[in-house]
């Protein structure tokens, strides 16, 4: 069955620009290191104490994971067996929302040595590796999850974001955000502007008029210790 309601986060003004229902797949960006990193593993413990049966791919689960969150730690799932898993039962209910943090998981092999935040004038010309290659792989595995219900995904960037500017201008085309903005309508980038304040852009949206939109969101600590 389609969600048609909204899957709730930890906040509200985020909520309204994720637009997680349906079968939309939405992706968000971060600073590597930041709080907003862990947003996944956020906005999965949320939902779930929400009553939204929830499954979370993730290499750091949570301390205490509610009873409606499944919480799947494979190293490198593939779309088969994500497919597969949101046939399976949460205490008797379908899983209605799924969270993949580090969505470059997904591909099976692992990607080519590179540094992935080289500035993009910084030309990748070694052929043995194939980067291209790498990133279509890991589109077509986002593409091939084929399930009625809600997913985000998650990635981070090692710089600072540049809201400024669109992420081709300062990230390599085959960075895993750069691939995402192909597979997840919304894609948005945060940046941190202040301890309750977090800025959104919205890198691509399949509401036209929101792409390149930037947003300064109401972002209030959580209580990691509320039940």
């Amino acid at each position: 069955m389609e969600t048609r309601e909204l899957i709730p986060t930890p906040w509200p003004e985020l909520t309204e620009l994720a637009e997680l229902n349906h079968r939309h797949k939405a992706g968000i960006i971060a600073q590597r290191g930041s709080r907003e990193a862990k947003i996944g593993r956020d906005i999965a413990v949320h939902a779930a104490k929400a009553g939204v049966p929830t499954v979370l791919y993730t290499g750091y689960p949570p301390e205490t994971i509610p009873g409606w969150l499944s919480v799947d730690e494979t190293p490198a799932p593939t779309a088969a067996d994500v497919n597969a898993r949101a046939k399976r039962l949460i205490n008797g209910q379908m899983p209605a929302f799924v969270v993949i943090e580090r969505y470059e998981r997904l591909h099976p092999v692992p990607p080519p040595a590179t540094d992935w935040d080289e500035p993009v004038d910084d030309p990748y010309d070694d052929p043995e590796n194939e980067p291209d290659s790498w990133a279509d792989q890991l589109m077509w595995s986002v593409r091939d999850i084929r399930i009625d219900i809600p997913m985000l995904f998650t990635t981070v960037v090692t710089p600072e974001p540049d809201l400024s500017r669109r992420m081709s201008k300062w990230l390599h085309i085959d960075h895993p955000a750069m691939v995402m903005t192909d597979v997840c309508k919304p894609t948005l980038l945060l940046n941190r502007t202040s301890p309750h304040t977090v800025e959104a852009l919205m890198e691509v949206d399949p509401h036209e008029y929101r792409t390149g939109n930037r947003s300064v969101l109401n972002w209030a600590p959580l209580n990691l210790n509320e039940p």
